[in-house]
């Protein structure tokens, strides 16, 4: 049994304002045994840390990412590739003080995998595994009408053939595409439920995946203990989502009043991602960049009405990773959630906004002997020890120069107070 203490924290716990101040944080192992304001001889503990002056804080989840899409083209690569660069990709975010991601789509079994023995570094990962997409919907990655299906269920299209996506029509295949899934350890289902920007053929307007088929990825879901995420933009494909018992969306930034109150009445989660600042983002062709352009212009509603309606908003950065050293941007995402919902809420989103999503999963979570996102008797020793005080002011969380401390299941992966 190792036994660590924190001393002198000042401590935000993932859902209080107020932070508890001048506590001892005692971890044994990889849990939080106590958090106590009351004098504790030091004499037991084999590691030490003096937290005077900065802020402590549960470590952070991004809700959206795609470590297993990490390539710049899924369709140009091979699935060693993937591996490689998501492994890369992984490592880098912990190191930014990303303890725990939620992905949202793609090729992620082995890497949860070797983080969790011990054979990589990394965050700890809810895997959501393929995405799940009608024919012609946003996970309909064909990048051209001459790229054809050859037989059912057989493309010429590599992230059709690896596993990335898993086109499904009707209910009986989205009950298999899901079960699929599940049988792999997903934690979540993701599917695709209206267009998208960073595909070609599909117009953000659409609505995607009918009303019983949506149910039927629910109900699956639902027999399994666990809930489906959906990946939508306007007000009619989220209301048939919610409808069908959704219970996270994905983007939204289309929204509206009515489907705002529609979202908060049902205790729906929302990761909008409002770090779309700019138009072109990266996209080579004008018809997707006006898509952007459309999705951009929501944006700031759609964080209105979120605040109105006291949405349950989760931090996602939708994280697709673009060059060494070029990944910082993720914790710059927090700077975006200032604007648009102040620094406390906007840290909640990444901490315990995420230990209620993270209760949805029910047996299906793959951490179940601590909680996540939260600073407590119980926690998993996933702590950052920050300078500043980031519920006042996240800006501080934007650079990670500012993370002093990141402690990942009890053990300590940086510490620059010495």
């Amino acid at each position: 049994m190792a036994l660590k203490a924190i001393i002198n924290a000042d401590v935000f716990d993932g859902k209080n304002e107020k932070l508890k101040e001048h506590s001892t944080i005692v971890i044994e192992d990889n849990l939080v045994k106590e958090i106590t304001t009351n004098n504790i001889s030091t004499e037991q503990f084999d590691e030490i840390i003096d937290a005077s002056g900065k802020t402590v804080i549960p470590g952070l989840t991004d809700a959206h990412v795609h470590l297993g899409f990490s390539v710049g083209s899924a369709s140009s690569a091979r699935s060693d590739e993937i591996a490689i660069v998501g492994a890369y990709a992984a490592k880098e975010m912990l190191y930014r003080g990303f303890t725990t991601v939620r992905d949202a789509g793609g090729l992620v079994y082995g890497l949860k995998k070797g983080i969790d023995e011990g054979y990589t570094e990394g965050p700890r990962i809810f895997p959501s595994h393929a995405f799940i997409s009608q024919t012609s919907g946003h996970g309909d990655s064909r990048s051209s009408r001459a790229d054809y299906r050859i037989v059912d269920h057989v493309y010429t299209e590599p992230s059709l053939q690896n596993g990335t996506t898993i086109i499904a029509d009707g209910v009986s295949e989205v009950l298999r595409a899901v079960r699929e899934n599940l049988f792999l350890g997903a934690s979540q289902i993701k599917i695709m439920a209206g267009g998208g920007c960073s595909s070609i053929y599909d117009p953000i307007e659409t609505v995607q995946y009918t009303f019983e088929e949506m149910k039927a990825a629910v109900d699956a879901a639902s027999d399994y203990g666990t809930y489906v995420m959906a990946h939508l933009y306007t007000p009619k494909a989220m209301q048939r989502a919610v409808k069908a018992g959704v219970k996270s969306l994905e983007h939204g930034h289309l929204l509206d009043e009515e489907t705002a109150k529609v979202i908060a009445g049902n205790g729906v989660f929302l990761a909008p991602m409002p770090n779309f600042t700019k138009p072109e983002s990266g996209f080579p062709d004008e018809k997707r960049q006006k898509k952007m352009q459309l999705v951009v212009e929501g944006t700031f509603r759609e964080a209105e009405l979120a605040e109105k309606y006291g949405i349950n908003v989760l931090f996602g950065t939708d994280f697709i990773f673009q060059a060494p050293g070029k990944g910082d941007f993720q914790l710059q995402d927090l700077s975006h959630y200032k604007k648009m919902f102040g620094s406390y809420k906007g840290l909640v989103s990444a901490t315990g906004n995420i230990y209620e999503l993270n209760r949805l999963t029910t047996y299906q979570n793959p951490y179940p002997d601590g909680k996540i996102g939260v600073l407590e008797e119980g926690s998993y020793a996933d702590i950052l020890i920050v300078d500043g005080n980031p519920v006042q002011d996240l800006d501080v969380l934007a650079d990670k120069n500012n993370l002093r401390v990141i402690i990942k299941d009890g053990k300590v992966y940086k510490n620059t107070l010495d």
